[in-house]
């Protein structure tokens, strides 16, 4: 498979070249850019524009300073995952929970892990806090976040600023073959849920929004944080499992004439 992670062997953010030229390459052994240039310089490739050989190395510049806004205007949106392994500790999962699915409605809960620590920022509590969290990361990772989440999260703060790079595993999974929601991709390979939550849906947790804010009922307040973190934490193995489907597909499409 690839030696170096998958973005250090990535050339479709050059202008002209696609994914045809970029397995030609790699079936030529050239898996990453100190490589590409390196056989650019023996004069192995042919037909070598100038503004590949600059980009290449303004690549090499901006993986090496974490400069994440470079590979989110460079590269198309579809092939962001490609990022996933080099800026893994400056990645955060990301849910939301609302009280529905109008411009209305408002944000309830917002989960947030960062791969090792979930942290729940809560309406009329701590969901200013959230600002802070989401500062310096490089990647933000969500379940159909760019048509609900993240849309939702910009009306309600539009003073909130995103990673640059976001990755919807809804149409990353889909690509795999995995469709439906995320309780349902999940099942498919294999994610239990706890007893106490399987089963609960967008519209359970507005129920229990409701309970906890008309009743002070804290178990609810509490079932709905626990429905949160499911929904959020399980987006890291579905991300790895996303990332790794992936980049074999796409090494085995190269290898394969």
């Amino acid at each position: 498979m690839f030696k170096e992670t998958l973005l250090r062997a990535t050339f479709i953010h050059l202008p002209g070249v696609g994914e045809k030229r970029e397995r030609i390459w790699w079936r030529m052994g050239i898996t990453s850019w100190e490589r590409w240039l390196c056989e650019c310089n023996r004069g192995t490739l042919k037909h070598v524009l100038t503004s590949w050989r600059e980009l290449i190395e303004k690549s090499i510049a901006a993986l090496r300073e974490g400069n994440a806004y470079f590979f989110a205007s460079m590269l198309p949106k579809v092939e962001h995952w490609r990022c996933y392994r080099d800026f893994q500790e400056s990645v955060v999962f990301l849910d939301i929970e609302t009280t529905g699915t109008s411009d209305d409605d408002h944000i309830t809960i917002v989960g947030l892990y960062d791969g090792y620590h979930y942290r729940t920022f809560i309406r009329g509590y701590n969901i200013q806090d959230l600002f802070e969290e989401l500062h310096g990361k490089a990647i933000v990772v969500t379940y159909y976040g760019s048509r609900f989440d993240i849309p939702f999260l910009q009306r309600r703060f539009p003073n909130i600023r995103i990673p640059p790079i976001h990755i919807d595993l809804c149409y990353l999974m889909k690509r795999l073959g995995y469709k439906g929601g995320l309780k349902t991709v999940e099942r498919q390979l294999g994610i239990v849920r706890d007893h106490e939550i399987d089963g609960l849906s967008g519209w359970d947790a507005v129920r229990l929004w409701n309970s906890y804010e008309r009743y002070n009922d804290g178990y609810a307040l509490e079932l709905l944080i626990k429905y949160n973190r499911a929904d959020t934490v399980n987006l890291k193995p579905l991300m790895e499992f996303a990332y790794s489907e992936m980049a074999l597909r796409l090494w085995l499409s190269a290898i394969e004439r």
